[in-house]
């Protein structure tokens, strides 16, 4: 599946609206929040002819639950599936097996971590209520989703320590940009991420941590709540992964990639990518190959090296966090 697609979910008391664009959607949030009505307001739809229920959108939306959840999956095809958290299966191996390489999205209510899935920082929502209209025949309350983890003010952060997420071009990368200046580490997975960042002999040191954002959305629950709770001298910067940050600077044509940067969801097919982060590597590969430019995941190209390029690729990280204060920024993701 391709696209980005809105979904209307009503009855005449309560009605549900938002847009659905990459193949895992994760919402969360305490209870009493609306996350159970919905699925089985979609489950009501399909199943019960009077169930009182609409639901629009181009694709169609199903609920998938029980036992048998399995085939049920492996029966649709091309359609928003809902998986409500009471369904355990969602943390398993197995699940993510059979969802990989579906033309479906999934939307999946769970409070649980989900490390077993690679989904996006950007796609992790709360459902609030924004108000209450009148209706045709009695007033109704309209909830939407909202990002949880969403841009916020940034004061000036100049980091003492750099953690990457891998050990690959990235952390190359940026290894080079800390010569001489500042600490580098690679936190060898994003599993071990927090764990580097708590080490005793970095306490003392402003840390900044540089993530996948397409598939990092596991990992941030609880890197957020140690950083609030525990130790603010850490940021997490969050491009969606190294590989668009590289595509997104000069170094690139950008209005020849702009709309594939911009809004990836057209060109990001769910049956072929189980995350964007896949979807950028195989683009830049794909723009590069026989070049000078030639990319290569596991061992970075001297070119991405060079003072120009550098620069180039560090003034698309945010102004609030500095490098080098010779150089001036422009601004995607972080996060306090």
């Amino acid at each position: 599946m391709l696209g980005a697609h809105k979904v209307i979910v009503s009855n005449k008391y309560l009605k549900y609206e938002f847009v659905i664009k990459r193949n895992i959607t994760v919402i969360k949030g305490n209870s009493a929040t609306g996350k159970t009505t919905l699925i089985e307001m979609i489950r009501e739809y399909n199943e019960e002819e009077d169930s009182g229920v609409s639901v629009q959108c181009d694709k169609k939306c199903v609920a998938v639950y029980g036992k048998d959840w399995e085939k049920r999956i492996q029966d649709i095809s091309n359609a928003i599936v809902f998986i409500d958290e009471a369904g355990r299966f969602t943390k398993s191996t197995d699940f993510a097996k059979v969802i990989q390489n579906t033309n479906n999205y999934y939307v999946i209510v769970s409070r649980e971590k989900l490390g077993n899935l690679p989904f996006s920082i950007d796609e992790i929502y709360g459902i609030r209520e924004r108000g209450k209209y009148p209706g045709i025949k009695s007033e109704y309350t309209l909830n939407e989703f909202y990002h949880i983890y969403g841009q916020q003010p940034q004061n000036l952060f100049e980091p003492e320590v750099i953690v990457t997420e891998d050990s690959n071009s990235g952390y190359e990368f940026f290894s080079k940009v800390c010569e001489e200046k500042l600490e580098c580490l690679s936190a060898k997975g994003k599993s071990n991420v927090l764990s580097i960042l708590k080490k005793d002999e970095y306490k003392s040191k402003r840390r900044l941590a540089i993530v996948d954002g397409a598939a990092f959305g596991s990992e941030i629950e609880i890197i957020m709540i140690y950083i609030i709770n525990v130790d603010n001298d850490i940021k997490i910067y969050a491009p969606e992964s190294f590989e668009y940050l590289l595509l997104l600077s000069e170094i690139f044509d950008s209005k020849k990639l702009q709309h594939k940067l911009t809004e990836s969801y057209d060109f990001i097919d769910s049956e072929k990518y189980f995350s964007w982060e896949q979807y950028y590597t195989a683009l830049i590969m794909e723009e590069t190959r026989g070049t000078e430019k030639q990319y290569s995941k596991s061992n970075l190209n001297p070119y991405y090296l060079s003072e120009r390029n550098i620069k180039y690729v560090l003034e698309k990280i945010p102004d609030n966090i500095i490098f080098d204060k010779e150089r001036s920024h422009h601004v995607p993701h972080t996060f306090p």
